[in-house]
C-alpha cells in the first residue's frame, strides 16, 4: 500500500509551506502535491520532520512483477528476477528470490 502523509512540521519563524506525500511499502516516494515520478526518489528521509497519515491507496503493479513480505515485515519486489532488497543490491542474490523460485 502507499501511504499518503500530510506533513506537519513547524518550521519555526520559517513560512514553509507543508505538502502531501505519497510513500510506497518501500518507502520511497512515489508522489509529491501533484507530482507523480516516473521513478520513485529513494533518497526521501522523513527525518526532523512530522507527518499524519490521512489515506493510503494500493500500489500499482505490471502482471510480471511478485510482491514478497519479508521475515523482517518489510515488503520487497520481485521483477525479472532481481530483487528490491538491499541483500540483492549488494551481492547480487537473496534468500527472498531462491524462495520465489522454489514456490514457483
Amino acid at each position: 500500500m502507499i501511504e499518503i502523509l500530510q506533513e506537519i512540521t513547524d518550521w519555526g519563524k520559517y513560512p514553509v509551506a507543508n505538502g502531501v506525500y505519497h510513500i510506497n511499502s518501500a518507502g520511497h516516494l512515489v508522489q509529491h502535491n501533484d507530482t507523480v515520478f516516473k521513478t520513485p526518489i529513494k533518497q526521501f528521509s522523513k527525518s526532523r520532520r512530522k507527518f499524519t497519515k490521512i489515506g493510503e491507496r494500493p500500489e500499482k503493479f505490471e502482471e510480471d512483477v511478485v510482491v514478497i513480505k519479508s521475515s523482517s515485515g518489510k515488503t520487497y519486489t520481485i521483477t525479472d528476477n532481481k530483487c528490491s532488497c538491499p541483500g540483492y543490491t549488494f551481492r547480487g542474490n537473496c534468500k527472498h528470490i531462491k524462495e520465489h523460485l522454489q514456490t514457483v
